[in-house]
């Protein structure tokens, strides 16, 4: 492997501490988590979509729905169950190579993974991830009717670690795989490349890296003092302008990481109100009066400078005008220098400000009001009692917003989203570990007003995202199986379960608090104590022995873990 791209997964290997994974795990991981994150605008678990040394020529497997990455077969049919008609849909299929030279017998390896999975029935690949995209795939396929251009798109990556030149052999091979993707029929769009240490280097920076752009102002007027807000400009940009410099990365691909903290996902050209816009575009007459026929586009970052006419942003998101900003990335052949576009710029480092402006800028219409979990007041309340353990060894960090600690030197071991706590919490004392494995949709649906309370004890979030901090570490150093890792969810109950009782706890109790602080005081250090909670909770899983993950997405199981806890 060469030495550069040996660093970058040292790199990623320390910051999601999977030091306990041999070589060849941590590299597939790596580029899976390098390839996929740059796809998607929310958190997911690296563990959904790597296969196992048992997989089937096929190193990573995501199905991506409206930039999310989803991980059941029923979460899959709650996409369909509304009225919605144009869901984006992409299959990523990955291979990952440590080898610096690049052979033809493992690309056709993977090229017929990749066909089996589409064509065989029954499919008998044995790994659980692999069988799990199939379920997903089978569910997709039932309602294409539902999907934007009637079909998914296909995103497949064979990625080795040297410099890809193009041997004619390889390229007749992805030619002839293109023609057989096409004689299949599932997919509205291909996309399969090839890529090298260097494209792969370029995908891993692009997980960390804040978001920079400069852009002209045809026009500006700064906004007068406002609490709260360090700076604020109304400003006039060329929209070609606005695309080519906010909205596309070096690769010429839209940068989903900047509509994070936007709540809604692009609905698509089919939409009638994006399809107005374009029609709007692609009209010379009209399309100089678009600043006017369109209200324009909210950017907030914690960085703003304006020198001259030229306006700098750093780690900036778009709050508010993702359809906008997508529907003129869809049409950016048409924006001539006569098309402008208003934007709302604001400068603020405040986290209340930040999540007012995403309320504010995204209440015109109906949005689900999981989408704005994270806004909640309890949340507030998390995230401060989470900065009270700042000096403390076992400090853990809320992400309350997403990519907030982006840049940063904090291992993302330590860091935790709004979401991975909502599953730590639904497992623990919800009792609902199955909901945190597989049904996250359902999870909200269920468990969120339960869950987000705001008289709920803020020390259990914290509690609950500690131990599973800690079994990530005792999986890190070899102490607990990494076989356990995919036993996460269900391991956190059973801990529960050993440090109070078998019955659920009100989150808003004294004896959650408790309960609360006890955990807390076993696994801020590492100790025999912890260890052998753990050891306790994994003969538990043992017990039971081979366990499927149709298994562990059932509810009985929870009964018969309470039995034998």
């Amino acid at each position: 492997m060469h030495r550069i791209v040996k660093a970058h997964l040292d790199s990623f290997v320390k910051k999601f501490s999977l030091e306990s994974d041999d070589e060849a795990s941590q590299f597939e991981k790596f580029v899976n988590y390098s390839i996929v994150t740059t796809k998607i605008g929310t958190q997911y678990d690296i563990d959904d979509i790597t296969t196992s040394t048992s997989d089937d020529g096929c190193d990573g497997i995501a199905v991506i729905i409206n930039e999310e990455v989803v991980v059941s077969e029923e979460d899959v049919r709650s996409f369909f169950i509304t009225e919605r008609r144009n869901h984006d849909v992409e299959i990523v299929f990955i291979q990952a190579k440590r080898s610096e030279s690049y052979d033809l017998g493992d690309f056709l390896k993977f090229k017929e993974s990749i066909l089996r999975f589409l064509t065989s029935e029954p499919y008998a690949a044995t790994d659980d991830v692999q069988q799990e995209a199939r379920k997903m795939f089978d569910v997709i396929i039932e309602n294409v009717p539902k999907l934007r251009n009637g079909k998914p798109s296909a995103y497949i990556r064979y990625v080795g670690t040297g410099m890809y030149q193009c041997p004619s052999s390889l390229e007749t091979a992805k030619s002839d795989f293109v023609r057989q993707l096409d004689d299949v029929g599932f997919f509205k769009e291909t996309d399969i490349q090839i890529l090298g240490r260097d494209e792969l280097t370029s995908l891993w920076v692009g997980t960390y890296s804040g978001a920079k752009a400069k852009l002209e102002m045809l026009s500006n007027a700064p906004l007068r003092t406002i609490d709260g807000i360090n700076e604020a400009y109304l400003a006039v940009v060329k929209a070609a302008d606005f695309v080519n410099e906010l909205l596309v990365n070096e690769n010429g691909d839209l940068r989903l990481q900047v509509f994070e903290e936007n709540v809604r996902s692009f609905l698509g050209n089919e939409n009638a109100v994006n399809r107005s816009i374009a029609e709007t575009l692609q009209n010379p007459r009209s399309a100089s009066r678009f600043p006017v026929l369109n209200n324009g586009i909210t950017i907030v970052s914690p960085d703003v400078q304006v020198q001259g006419t030229t306006l700098h942003l750093k780690n900036y998101q778009i709050v508010n005008g993702c359809q906008t900003s997508n529907v003129l990335f869809e049409n950016r052949d048409y924006l001539t220098n006569e098309v402008m576009v208003n934007l709302k710029v604001v400068e603020t480092t405040n986290e209340d400000i930040f999540s007012e402006l995403v309320r504010a800028t995204n209440s015109q219409t109906t949005i689900e009001e999981t989408q704005f979990v994270s806004l909640k007041p309890i949340v507030k309340k998390i995230e401060q009692y989470f900065n009270t353990y700042e000096t403390t060894e076992s400090r853990l960090y809320l992400e309350r917003r997403e990519r907030q600690y982006v840049g940063s030197e904090i291992p993302a071991i330590r860091i935790f989203s709004v979401h991975t706590v909502t599953r730590c919490v639904a497992a623990m004392f919800c009792q609902r570990p199955d909901l945190s494995f597989k049904y996250p949709k359902k999870m909200y649906l269920e468990l969120s007003d339960t869950i987000f309370m705001d008289n709920n004890k803020e020390i259990l979030y914290y509690a609950a995202c500690l131990t599973l901090y800690r079994l990530h570490l005792l999986v890190s150093n070899r102490t607990i199986p990494q076989s356990m890792k995919r036993f996460k969810w269900h391991i956190l109950l059973i801990v529960r379960i050993l440090l109070s009782s078998k019955e659920p706890i009100r989150l808003n109790s004294s004896k959650v608090e408790d309960v609360s602080q006890k955990m807390i005081s076993i696994f801020s250090l590492h100790n025999e104590t912890a260890t052998e909670i753990f050891k306790k909770a994994v003969d538990v899983i043992e017990s039971f022995g081979s366990i499927t993950n149709d298994r562990l997405k059932g509810q009985l199981i929870i009964q018969e873990m309470l039995s034998k806890t």
